[in-house]
């Protein structure tokens, strides 16, 4: 019911109603987009569900589930393109990517401050990029620092060891032991919620916001550790401007679009579950030609030219390019 002012009041996220059979049955899967909600229309949405009588916003989706995926409910071009590259290419994982998300420290105030600010031993602090510091395709960091309870082996830090930390989580333990996990684990009161990697802020990555209405994907050269609701994306293989070039196309929206949750205003969700359907080729069966065009188009952050080079990546008609940016 994206969009369908189902409810009393606006919302960001909208209710979908789904009909499920147990059995065989030679039914088609059948959707119905932003029906009018008033008791005519739904009397008649009722009948073209059973087949009864025909309306333009009621379709037939094929081939709607696929064994244990997530079902698609699109239908059409864009959905034919989606299931042939799922076809014929393997996963964005399988091609020497890796898909995660920043640290959720379940009490921000007490963990995060500015980096200069943060009166811990050096190792104790990591800077720190949040959505707010994604500009157009850039990273432009407003100086924001995240204490770091773990050693690099996993292992939680002995406070002895480091007093000018302790004496900063004491100063703010009332906020940090009232979390859930420091409740679950009353020894471990100081841990985040999601462990911190500190190698990980010495990576090269891309940096892609959770909500957007478009694609955004920042580069960050190996400086910064990923807050909450940022995603990363490191490769062994990819080139990451290449890469940053391919999440930017109108083919990722597509991917995104199809698996996404649709909120208020057409805006996706950039989720790692998403993220990880993208199929992309092997870097090693790019051409030379093709790479650099990637790249180029990801330095000069043109999306026409991101578009463009995508096509020829996916081997897409322009009549094909045509849906997906429509």
């Amino acid at each position: 019911m994206t969009e369908t002012q189902a409810f009393d009041t606006d919302v960001v996220a909208y209710p979908a109603i789904t009909l499920i059979e147990r059995g065989r049955t030679t039914q088609p899967t059948m959707v119905a987009e932003n029906p009018a909600i008033s008791p005519p229309m739904l009397a008649e949405l009722a009948g073209a569900l059973r087949g009864q009588v025909d309306l333009p916003y009621v379709r037939i989706v094929p081939n709607a589930v696929q064994g244990s995926s997530p079902w698609l409910l699109t239908s059409g071009t864009k959905l034919d393109i989606i299931r042939r590259l799922e076809a014929k290419l393997p996963t964005l994982e399988e091609v020497g990517c890796k898909v995660g998300i920043g640290v959720a420290t379940g009490a921000d105030r007490a963990f995060i401050a500015p980096f200069d600010e943060l009166d811990v031993e050096p190792s104790r602090k990591l800077p720190l990029v949040t959505t707010k510091d994604l500009a157009s395709g850039h990273v432009v960091w407003k100086g924001l620092g995240v204490i770091n309870p773990f050693e690099d082996d996993g292992t939680l830090v002995d406070l002895a060891r480091y007093p000018k930390f302790a004496k900063h989580l004491d100063t703010h333990r009332d906020a940090i032991s009232q979390r859930h996990v420091a409740k679950k684990a009353p020894d471990r009161w100081y841990r985040t919620i999601d462990r911190i990697t500190p190698s990980l802020a010495a990576v090269p990555k891309l940096l892609i916001p959770d909500i957007k209405g478009e694609a955004q994907v920042a580069y960050d050269a190996g400086h910064l550790y990923p807050h909450h609701n940022l995603y990363f994306v490191t490769s062994t293989d990819w080139n990451l401007h290449a890469l940053q070039a391919v999440l930017l196309s109108c083919v990722t929206r597509e991917f995104i679009r199809s698996y996404s949750t649709a909120m208020r205003g057409g805006f996706l969700r950039f989720q790692a579950q998403y993220l990880r359907r993208i199929r992309i080729p092997r870097w090693a069966d790019v051409s030379e030609e093709l790479r650099a065009s990637l790249i180029r188009a990801a330095e000069v952050l043109d999306l026409s030219e991101c578009n463009a080079a995508a096509a020829k990546l996916y081997k897409l008609s322009d009549e094909e390019m045509r849906e997906l940016k429509g």
